[in-house]
């Protein structure tokens, strides 16, 4: 029999990790006196005692050495350990370079000016997402259904003006709702549009608008907060303007085709009307 002491010297475990093991079940004393408390082991125990050390040295959790108290069993945890680490590890990485990837696009400088914007007539297609969940509407979701809004205007024979925009909304309940809109040269029949797609007009109006340009081909990941999105709040936090809760509407267009020269505009409409006021972010 060996005394706790002897017993964590020739298994490398202290002991106050024994102590703890006892408690968990883990490796349990082939004896306890029950006057002093002293806890004492059998010879047979430490091979397990050596198993339990160097699982626990790899940082195998408690619950999954439970049952590797021999060496077969042992090589399965850590071997099960081991994927879950390189998984998680990889995990990391990717998160790191999104990251990085974000903050870089953030360094680059975005103009921000006050527009006074015409009527605009407009046939637009709602996508809504929990707003527990907005990365359940996906970009391929948006660009099907987008696309879909496009071939039955170019099949109805009417044409588009201008470029295509997207508006996010806050909904009543909470939710979120994107709506890729498609500019007309004039108002269309509501009749025209499926259920649930909106045909109306962007009234003369006052809008905020930001345009961020990547330098050096700079990409968000997915995810990612626009940075003309984060220089918009900005500036209306800055002029101290305040959004209506619940009518917020936020829109964002692609100018520009060429993957290496198109800019973002992101814009929200604005009670005041002002002109001239430009600011490099």
């Amino acid at each position: 029999m060996l005394n706790i002491g002897d017993f964590a010297g020739i298994t490398g475990l202290s002991v106050k990790a024994l102590r703890h093991y006892d408690e968990k079940g883990l490796i349990v004393p082939e004896s306890v006196d029950e006057r002093s408390g002293y806890r004492r082991y059998a010879e047979g125990q430490v091979r397990a005692g050596a198993i339990v050390r160097a699982l626990r040295a790899a940082g195998v959790p408690l619950p999954e050495i439970a049952g590797a108290a021999e060496p077969d069993a042992a090589m399965t945890a850590l071997r099960a350990h081991r994927e879950r680490v390189l998984a998680e590890r990889e995990r990391e990485d990717l998160a790191f370079a999104a990251a990085e990837q974000e903050l870089r696009a953030l360094r680059v400088p975005v103009t921000v000016e006050l527009r006074c914007a015409p009527e605009q007539h407009f046939v637009g297609r709602p996508l809504r997402a929990p707003s527990e969940d907005p990365d359940a509407l996906t970009d391929d979701d948006a660009n099907a259904a987008f696309a879909e809004l496009y071939g039955r205007l170019a099949g109805a024979g009417i044409p588009v003006s201008g470029e295509f925009w997207t508006a996010l909304r806050s909904g009543e309940r909470g939710d979120i709702e994107l709506v890729g809109c498609w500019a007309v040269p004039g108002p269309l029949e509501p009749r025209w549009a499926y259920p649930g797609d909106h045909v109306g007009v962007l009234p003369e109006r006052s809008e905020l608008v930001a345009q961020w340009r990547p330098e050096h081909g700079e990409e968000l990941p997915d995810g990612a907060t626009h940075p003309a999105i984060i220089a918009l709040f900005d500036a209306l936090d800055e002029r101290g303007i305040e959004l209506r809760l619940n009518r917020m509407e936020v829109r964002q267009t692609v100018r520009g085709q060429d993957p290496d020269d198109f800019a973002v505009e992101v814009s929200v409409r604005i009670d005041e009307r002002a002109e001239g006021w430009i600011e490099e972010r």
